[in-house]
């Protein structure tokens, strides 16, 4: 794609000269036949593959330089895991801890699937006993692990498998913070007001059309 007609995904963004922190739209609308949901939720849409509703997000590191020694990394978290992070900046909370650990992908010739840990906290003393001026700490971590199947049905990572390959963590203000979690809960409420009403329109038509059929096959016998 040309340079000049690019696209870009960015909702939100947060720059130093040695840190960046992006939020990032990877919206997906659910299918027709689970309507309601809006967002898809892991639906399967063939060959093996599950289509997610995610607000991704991309932490850099430019600490070491730029280019080749720049250190990226990247995780997923869904609406209402966004949402409910900025609850807690409008609430005004003093402490706040949220993570969330992801294996996922095919493994690779050594059993290995991809790993992202994220981390959001929220601490207003700092472990010196001194307050800190930038109390939102964010972290991502991205590596490998070993992937094993939970009674439930789940995957989680195997006791001592875990390999970090990549970190990258960022200090945050209440304000800087409060814009980044702010723009992305106005863009998903854009979002589903943009793609709700025609995707509900269809599935409740599609509904209605499969019980239409229904009634008919039973009058029919």
């Amino acid at each position: 794609m040309n340079e000049n007609n690019y696209v870009s995904r960015q909702i939100s963004v947060y720059k130093t000269d040695k840190k960046l922190v992006e939020f990032t739209d990877k919206l997906n609308t659910a299918p027709i036949d689970t309507y309601a949901h809006i967002h898809a939720q892991g639906d399967d849409v063939g060959d093996g593959k599950k289509v997610y509703s995610n607000i991704g997000i991309v932490m850099q590191d430019y600490s070491k330089g730029t280019g080749k020694n720049t250190v990226r990394v990247t995780a997923n978290i869904s609406p209402d895991e966004a949402q409910y992070i900025f609850s807690r900046v409008k609430a005004g909370v003093q402490s706040f801890e949220f993570k969330l650990d992801k294996i996922f992908g095919t493994p690779d010739e050594h059993g290995y699937s991809a790993v992202t840990k994220l981390k959001v906290v929220r601490a207003t003393i700092g472990s010196d006993g001194k307050e800190r001026k930038y109390p939102w700490y964010l972290e991502i971590e991205n590596g490998k692990g070993v992937a094993a199947k939970a009674k439930t049905g789940g995957t989680y990572c195997q006791s001592n498998s875990y390999q970090c390959i990549f970190k990258v963590f960022a200090n945050l203000n209440d304000v800087d913070f409060f814009k980044l979690l702010n723009r992305v809960s106005q863009y998903i409420a854009a979002w589903e007001t943009a793609v709700g009403p025609v995707l509900i329109k269809k599935g409740r038509l599609a509904m209605a059309e499969n019980m239409n059929a229904s009634a008919s096959s039973q009058q029919a016998v």
